[in-house]
């Protein structure tokens, strides 16, 4: 065999080792993807323990909800630690594409023995290397729906967050002007227990009254604190960190949901289905790569030194290819097969398990705010109009003289309440409407 051919092989081996594996996915892709769907993006870099303002957060005027998503995004430090995860996929991807390196033995000359030695390196990477690459890039794509999904996760607690503390800081008005009217009313029915117009007994019942509603404002104002405390982290600051939230008014046209095609968006854009459905193509990729894997043979380039052909001794001027193999009779990787098949029929019941939770938890959610929405339309069409139409009523009596105050002010406590009820109702809508955008993977009025 001619003299360069050990070079000539040695070249080949290291052009293969030096192939450089599949280009990675950038995270500039997620934010992409998440982006079209939702209109909010990631940041390209983080970094630990740094705050990062996104450029459509102006927090002089007030955090808005759209703000305090974009804020999440960007600096929740969970978020971000499941985002390496991409990273680690990545780095398996190149794993999967490198070529192990070959394997040289040499033996120097010595008396009678000439220079010789063999370098061994594995063939089979030829045929089983793309399959390995292609089972890697699938659990990749995988790994960034789940991803994905992580952050359409982060962006309902946020909102769900943001509408709790509205929430409380209306019910923080609405029991401190309750406190007020229980308050007079419990020195009215004092003042009529001078002029003998009732008993002790009923002073007693309001004057309790009266305590319940001081007691239902302290309350409500450490359940503030501890809202916005939640809201904070979720935000990616400290929890006593003091931001003002823009109070997000309520429109029935940016509210109202129908729910003709929500299982159809659910089916076209839930992350954790199109994960589910990646995820039987990747085992299925795995169960061809184990298969490729039954045969296995290293390639071997022997040199030595022919002292009839002259040279240096410690040089070979010979080589011989061959090759070794391990014929698959008693192992033939039986084992990792049934798994893979396990795995890829497995991966095809959970694709129809996922769907199937999808599909209840979207209709639950749907079911839910209309629930709510009918509940909102009575209040504010209705009951609200009724127990204002009550107020004005008794104010006007009182004025004429045809009644106490007593009956004013139980009036306006009752109206009170109503306030508080729908304030709470259109609270569940807008949460009932994040919740139905997690489980479509869409904004359905965006």
């Amino acid at each position: 065999m001619n003299r360069a051919t050990p070079y000539i092989f040695l070249a080949f081996i290291a052009f293969l080792t030096a192939c450089k594996g599949p280009s990675r996915i950038a995270r500039t892709t997620l934010s992409e993807n998440l982006k079209q769907q939702t209109g909010f993006d990631l940041v390209a870099e983080k970094q630990s323990g740094r705050i990062d303002l996104p450029p459509t957060v102006i927090p002089g005027d007030g955090i808005t909800e759209d703000e305090a998503v974009s804020l999440a995004l960007w600096n929740n430090a969970q978020l971000q630690a499941d985002l390496v995860t991409i990273h680690i996929s990545e780095a398996d991807v190149i794993d999967a594409g490198v070529v192990a390196n070959p394997l040289l033995r040499y033996l120097a000359p010595s008396g009678a023995i000439m220079a010789s030695g063999y370098i061994n390196f594995g063939l089979d990477f030829l045929f089983q290397r793309p399959k390995r690459i292609a089972a890697a890039k699938t659990d990749l794509t995988r790994v960034s729906e789940t991803m994905l999904q992580k952050a359409y996760t982060l962006i309902r607690d946020v909102q769900s967050a943001y509408a709790d503390v509205l929430l409380a800081k209306e019910k923080v008005n609405i029991f401190s002007e309750n406190v007020q009217v229980r308050r007079e009313m419990a020195e009215l029915a004092y003042s009529r227990l001078r002029n003998g117009d009732i008993s002790e007994l009923e002073v007693s019942t309001f004057r309790a009254d009266s305590a319940a509603a001081v007691d239902e404002l302290v309350k409500a104002t450490l359940d503030t604190l501890i809202k916005k405390n939640t809201l904070n982290v979720l935000l990616g600051f400290s929890p006593d960190t003091v931001i003002h939230l823009q109070t997000t008014l309520f429109t029935t046209d940016t509210q109202r949901i129908l729910p003709a095609n929500y299982l159809v968006l659910a089916d076209s854009y839930q992350p954790d289905i199109r994960a589910a459905s990646i995820a039987i193509d990747g085992a299925g990729k795995r169960l061809g790569w184990e298969r490729s894997r039954i045969l296995a043979f290293t390639g071997t380039l022997n040199f030595q030194h022919i002292a009839a052909n002259g040279g240096s001794k410690w040089l070979p001027n010979a080589a011989n290819p061959g090759i070794q193999m391990e014929l698959p009779i008693l192992n033939h990787n039986q084992g990792k097969i049934a798994r893979a098949k396990a795995d890829l029929e497995q991966a095809a019941f959970q694709y129809t398990a996922v769907r199937q939770r999808v599909a209840l938890d979207a209709a639950n959610t749907l079911d839910r705010y209309e629930q709510n929405w009918q509940s909102y339309i009575v209040w504010n069409s209705k009951l609200l109009p009724s127990l204002n139409e009550a107020v004005r009523l008794s104010q006007s009596s009182y004025t004429n003289g045809d009644i106490s105050y007593l009956p004013v002010l139980e009036a306006m406590r009752q109206l009170l309440n109503g306030r508080l009820r729908k304030a709470e109702i259109q609270a569940e809508i807008k949460k009932s409407v994040s919740n139905l955008n997690f489980f479509i993977g869409n904004k359905w009025n965006k």
